[in-house]
């Protein structure tokens, strides 16, 4: 299957590093150094708000609110991570470890995978389908395809949300990443006056994909072992558009191949 989409807005957030134009930045040279104490903070939640919420959830907002502007309310929104809220998960664990299990009821409210979904939703006022999806490290290979779909079938403008953030020990040993990301696009079927480039995909099946190189200049983002990591050649080809192929892993033997060039280009 080929398909053929725009991007109109590009969203970043980790640790220094909050917006697209700050990541264009990073990955021509400029260095990121987080503020002391550095947490993700959406700006669309007042600070005490935003800090009911898990990290994960408040760095899949600061990405999202950055394109936001871009997705109508009527449009989709896919929110992908690999391990959505393990942070509130390894709380409720320890609690139920303890002989008095004492949790409040909001870490019920926002433990399930879909929590930042559903956050985005009710301060968006989104009224059009949500999806959230885990493919462990193919999960942004996942979520850009499921954005691809939703955007070719319905004919329709998608959100794409893609992030993850370290879990607390033990599960951290398990899935080992050492610092929050999120990466979002908005993404059309159709060229708008603000397309910023233009993306098209392929899905190949029966052969492994080789994932493309992670631009030199985001060492301290690849080291992490996020998986968003994975986005960030398509990232830095979107922010300066050069024609040239990405390839995204999926689950089982398929990937997802990017060509991503000037909208201009692509008419």
């Amino acid at each position: 299957m080929t398909a053929r989409l725009y991007v109109n807005a590009v969203g970043f957030a980790a640790p220094g590093i909050e917006s697209a134009e700050a990541l264009r930045r990073h990955l021509a040279g400029a260095a990121s150094a987080p503020a002391e104490g550095w947490a993700p903070m959406p700006a669309c939640l007042a600070r005490r708000q935003a800090l009911r919420l898990s990290e994960a959830t408040r760095i899949a907002l600061m990405a999202a609110e950055q394109i936001g502007a871009h997705v109508p309310r009527d449009g989709a929104w896919v929110f992908a991570s690999s391990t959505g809220e393990g942070g509130t998960l390894a709380e409720i664990l320890t609690a139920l470890r303890g002989d008095e299990i004492m949790i409040q009821p909001i870490r019920f409210q926002n433990a399930v995978h879909n929590a930042a979904q559903g956050q985005w939703s009710i301060i968006a006022g989104a009224t059009g389908p949500m999806t959230s999806i885990a493919a462990y490290d193919e999960t942004a290979g996942a979520g850009l395809l499921k954005a691809m779909l939703q955007a070719t079938i319905d004919g329709t403008a998608v959100g794409l949300v893609v992030f993850d953030a370290p879990m607390p020990e033990p599960l951290l040993e398990k899935r080992p990443i050492g610092l929050p990301m999120a990466a979002s696009l908005a993404l059309s079927p159709a060229e708008t006056p603000g397309s910023i480039a233009a993306l098209d995909l392929t899905v190949v099946t029966g052969t492994a994909a080789t994932p493309s190189t992670p631009p030199q200049a985001a060492d301290s983002l690849t080291a992490s072992g996020n998986p968003v990591r994975v986005l960030l050649p398509l990232l830095q080809r979107i922010l300066s558009p050069d024609g040239s192929e990405i390839t995204l892993a999926l689950p089982g033997d398929a990937a997802l191949r990017i060509t991503a060039m000037e909208a201009a280009d692509a008419r």
